[in-house]
């Protein structure tokens, strides 16, 4: 191992120990990089992430005002991915994100323009700027989820389990479990992807 090597192993394990601080962790073998990030305002603490055994976790996390993020078993969040939420956001195990997706329960504003006028006229931290101002509802995403780059899921979806979100869908409705969405807004485009010829022929059974 090089002296550099050496360094970038030290941080990366420095940086870990830091992320594992501010979330809880549900199980084991949890993985993080140099990239993920975690931040908690507006009074959340760690107990409003949970994150469960076996996730890799490379994006960025935030929860303000106790808004309460839980990332299943096996769930992986890319690099330049980022979760927030102000009310509730739940994905199943073995759900993939790939990067540069945006789930968020809020809307970031307040919706009437004179309040957004104040939003803006504010200093950087003011309480204005808080998300609890926003219109917010919990987002649910179901197990087995697969989630394509640059997708965005809006505040009170509901994902189903084994569904396909495409690449750069912008998700405002429910989807069905089983189903492929694409567009923005996003719409059906295939049903009954449990349905289609099998690659692996075998069965998945978890041992761990």
């Amino acid at each position: 191992m090089t002296l550099l090597n050496f360094v970038y192993s030290i941080m990366d394990k420095y940086k870990s120990n830091m992320v594992k601080k501010r979330v809880t962790l549900k199980g084991t073998d949890q993985v993080f990089s140099s990239s993920t990030y975690i931040r908690l305002s507006d009074g959340s603490d760690k107990n409003d992430i949970v994150i469960g055994d076996h996730a890799m976790i490379s994006g960025a996390l935030t929860s303000e005002n106790h808004g309460e993020i839980y990332l299943g078993s096996y769930v992986y969040l890319r690099e330049d991915s980022r979760i927030g939420s102000v009310n509730s956001i739940t994905i199943g195990d073995y759900t993939s994100i790939a990067d540069y997706v945006v789930i968020l329960d809020n809307n970031n504003h307040p919706v009437h323009p004179e309040d957004r006028l104040i939003k803006s006229a504010s200093p950087r931290g003011s309480d204005y700027r808080k998300w609890r101002h926003s219109d917010s509802a919990p987002i649910e995403i179901g197990r087995n989820v697969w989630i394509g780059s640059f997708a965005r899921v809006c505040k009170g979806v509901k994902v189903g389990d084994n569904s396909i979100i495409a690449a750069n869908a912008v998700v405002t409705k429910d989807v069905p479990p089983n189903t492929i969405v694409a567009g923005n807004p996003a719409k059906v485009v295939k049903n009954n992807i449990d349905k289609v010829e099998r690659i692996f022929k075998e069965s998945y059974n978890k041992t761990s």
